[in-house]
């Protein structure tokens, strides 16, 4: 299977991975959100699930192409894959990533507040065969229409908590939240083991 034909099943796409989202709040409710991309004054907060080195310094929330031109490095979204301390304490998000342990890169739990928004835009490049990685996410609370608005172009999405989905962040997107939204955003390395682990853990329709 290749990214392309991935997409013949569709730009979302519900998996069978699921957690018990009441248990993970519970299990990560003493960690400390950080601000997802600092440069911008924007509400938006990030609690790390994977770094550079397993320390919670905030480097990978933020932007990394200016992170790099700023440091001279060349890190990617696989550039960020020790877990954090968030990782190790919550059983939720071990069993939500065990499926693709080996293949994680940059990951994180972020929360949009009441007025946090990200404008529309593309994630990852046009052209799929420069592509290294794909996105999986799991929304956990306020993730739907009315409190919050995930466009994927034009149309609201709506999910199902706690459930797992690919997502073609190809396409543009945009989310503006009126309530607290919560959800988990992985970055996970694109290969043909990987494409099969997604199409064995498709939920059936």
């Amino acid at each position: 299977m290749s990214y392309n034909s991935l997409l013949s099943f569709g730009d979302l796409i519900p998996l069978k991975i699921r957690c018990d989202v009441k248990k993970l709040f519970n299990e990560v409710k003493d960690f400390k959100y950080l601000q997802y991309n600092p440069r911008k004054d924007i509400k938006r907060y990030g609690l790390s699930i994977t770094s550079l080195d397993g320390n919670m310094d905030g480097v990978d929330l933020d932007s990394i192409k200016e992170y790099n031109k700023e440091n001279n490095t060349e890190y990617d979204e696989l550039s960020f894959q020790a877990f954090t301390s968030v990782y190790y304490e919550s059983q939720e998000i071990q069993k939500i990533t065990a499926p693709f342990l080996g293949h994680i890169g940059r990951s994180h739990i972020l929360h949009l507040p009441e007025g946090g928004y990200f404008p529309p835009h593309r994630d990852l490049p046009v052209y799929v065969e420069q592509q290294n990685s794909l996105r999986v996410l799991v929304p956990l609370k306020g993730c739907n229409p009315p409190d919050m608005y995930f466009m994927y172009e034009d149309k609201p999405l709506h999910f199902e908590h706690g459930r797992a989905y690919f997502l073609n962040t190809n396409k543009a997107h945009n989310l503006f939240a009126f309530k607290d939204s919560y959800m988990i955003v992985l970055n996970i390395k694109t290969s043909e083991e990987v494409y099969q682990i997604l199409g064995d853990n498709f939920q059936a329709r």
